[in-house]
């Protein structure tokens, strides 16, 4: 079974099989900009009424109040979130977690950049390496082992791992954002049972629709076979209004997926540049000028507002 868990806490696995799709972009950005909507102003006047002092966080003469944290984990073994966000995760690794060979709690890193005049102080990350594939070949090997896995299978077996080892996380978050890697193994379908929802990135092209339908049925596969995930949003990517084809896949999607598509992000330079520069979309482009800035600040808002997996 899923682990219960606390009210209010949301977590989603960013998903699709196909590689290229701005899943490590979308999962960053979209942890950021829940962070930045668990962070408000404090007044000086209202400073005094905050009895929790832990959740008070001053950058340049400004106080905030935090509301929550989120977290990100990178369950791709390229590892680009900690890249992405700018930060050095020094030994932390999600692979040696889940071998049992480091304590969750060293593992978990802050991606505050307050020092480079970046803050998150509310934002945290779990980072990745390739010691994640050979996690992953011994897990397996080990679920295969029956002696290992018990009666209900490898799968199972592997769930279970990924709630032993992960789950005391969700009494400290308020999102979880799982940045998932396009092959679909063990790891992956367990992944559905320890998440609420999916959410989909899919560029306007047909290997990409074509790895989208294939994640598709795969979640509606684990929602047969009583794993309660659901897909939550539809992104659409690399958007260009003026090509043919865009427009096209575009009008597919809403036909066949409108009730949980949102408008699509346009394709932009600015989305590259950013982690060249070791910022996050929102911190690149902080007056929201650029179509895909905004268009990712309204993904944002429609996990946080509406939060409830279909």
């Amino acid at each position: 079974m899923k682990p219960r868990q606390p009210k209010g806490t949301r977590i989603f696995a960013v998903v699709n099989r196909k590689g290229g799709v701005a899943k490590t972009t979308t999962a960053v950005t979209l942890a950021h900009g829940l962070s930045r909507k668990l962070m408000f102003k404090l007044q000086p006047e209202n400073r005094v009424h905050v009895d929790d002092v832990e959740r008070l966080f001053s950058y340049k003469g400004q106080d905030y109040f935090i509301n929550g944290h989120v977290l990100l984990i990178d369950l791709d073994p390229q590892g680009q979130c900690a890249a992405s966000l700018g930060i050095d995760p020094g030994n932390a690794d999600l692979g040696q977690v889940l071998m049992g060979k480091q304590p969750l709690a060293q593992a978990v890193v802050s991606a505050d950049r307050a020092a480079a005049g970046y803050p998150r102080p509310n934002l945290w990350l779990i980072p990745s390496s390739s010691s994640l594939e050979r996690a992953k070949v011994e897990l397996t090997l080990q679920a295969a082992n029956p002696f290992s896995s018990g009666d209900d299978g490898a799968e199972a077996y592997v769930r279970r791992l990924l709630v032993r080892r992960l789950g005391l996380l969700m009494a400290r978050f308020a999102y979880i954002i799982i940045d998932c890697p396009p092959t679909l193994d063990l790891f992956s379908r367990a992944v559905y049972q320890f998440a609420d929802a999916a959410i989909v990135p899919v560029k306007p092209d047909y290997l990409s629709m074509e790895g989208m339908g294939k994640h598709l049925t795969d979640l509606r596969e684990a929602q047969l076979r009583g794993i309660d995930i659901g897909i939550h949003t539809i992104v659409p990517t690399f958007f260009v209004g003026r090509q043919r084809l865009d427009r096209q896949l575009l009008a597919a999607l809403t036909q066949t997926h409108a009730d949980f598509l949102v408008d699509p992000i346009p394709r932009s330079q600015l989305v590259a540049e950013a982690p060249a520069h070791q910022q996050t979309l929102f911190e690149f482009d902080p007056r929201f000028r650029n179509p895909a800035t905004i268009a990712y600040k309204n993904l944002v808002n429609k996990v946080f507002e509406d939060g409830t997996a279909a």
